[in-house]
């Protein structure tokens, strides 16, 4: 055989099943991040009841009152303390109005007060969390002090005393709840950011001139998504939880402000007697609490780089 007769022609090597040499061929698909996270959820039990139980939620939330049709807000006495019928889902209060469309209005209420303040939470937090991570020294320390001042404050005694000084409506109460909120995910953003401002890709952008705006804004922060999604879905709950707690208490929004915490305080005065007006608001607040609760330990889990498939 002459040398020539050991080499393939072009056509030929095009022809040839090179699939039979792929001996170390990886047969399992490449994945990013948030598509493991997104696997390691569904793959959760919980956490899918969870996420079907806050899609329902939301429905209710969002179409809940024009559903039914029924009146909200117009007082009629021919049909007061009504209970549950084919007519009124969830009954009707004292003045005859519709508490099935009264519990979604609230609902929303309560879940935009605990948005605003959990985004407000989180905004501040991760700038104060930032500037001190990144600074360190004597920034550090005296920020640092701040918080710890701050935070010495029993936080509910500060939130009465703001709602006294305002009033009990939805602004008093959106900076009472978030005047000290932000200092518990600061801290966690400056020991997080603490450890990835050491990194390879910082020390390369500082060298490059990068301002520290832009370092801790495109190269920190992205980096910690993870820990604010977690700290989204555990602040949520405990602001609903909270603004319907100061309600229930007579220390939150006012009587005349539709949420589900004005509403179990209005039912809590009638449960002897009308127990749907306190059962039906109550079981709303408690299904979203929950909900979010699950979803925020299965998104732990699923979050968690450790987590194998």
């Amino acid at each position: 055989m002459s040398e020539t007769a050991k080499f393939l022609t072009p056509e030929q090597a095009a022809r040839v099943d090179h699939s039979r040499f792929d001996a170390e061929k990886i047969d399992r698909p490449t994945i990013t991040y948030w598509q493991g996270a997104w696997r390691r959820l569904k793959k959760n039990p919980l956490a899918v009841v969870a996420m079907v139980m806050l899609a329902v939620v939301l429905f209710f939330v969002l179409l809940g009152p024009t559903i039914n049709g029924q009146e909200y807000i117009k007082i009629n006495a021919s049909i007061k303390n009504t209970a549950p019928n084919s007519a009124n889902w969830f009954g009707t209060d004292t003045m005859g109005r519709d508490i099935f469309c009264r519990v979604w209005i609230g609902a929303r209420l309560s879940l935009i007060v605990a948005l605003v303040c959990s985004t407000i939470q989180i905004v501040v937090g991760c700038a104060y969390g930032g500037v001190m991570a990144y600074f360190g020294g004597t920034v550090d320390s005296v920020m640092m002090r701040i918080i710890e001042v701050i935070t010495s404050f029993p936080s509910l005694l500060i939130t009465l005393l703001i709602m006294m000084v305002v009033g009990q409506n939805v602004g008093g109460l959106l900076f009472a709840m978030c005047i000290t909120s932000w200092c518990g995910t600061a801290r966690q953003m400056r020991g997080q950011l603490m450890q990835l401002r050491e990194s390879e890709y910082v020390q390369a952008a500082q060298m490059i001139g990068a301002s520290p705006v832009r370092i801790i804004i495109k190269h920190l922060l992205p980096n910690t998504v993870s820990i604010l999604i977690l700290n989204l879905c555990s602040s949520i709950p405990s602001y609903i939880f909270t603004e319907a707690s100061l309600s229930f208490l007579g220390m939150g929004l006012s009587s005349d402000v539709i949420s589900l915490g004005v509403l179990i305080s209005q039912g809590k005065a009638k449960m002897d007697f009308y127990p749907w007006q306190l059962f039906f608001p109550a079981a709303v607040l408690c299904i979203a609490v929950l909900a979010f609760n699950l979803l925020g330990d299965g998104l732990r889990d699923a979050l968690d780089p450790r987590t194998i498939e």
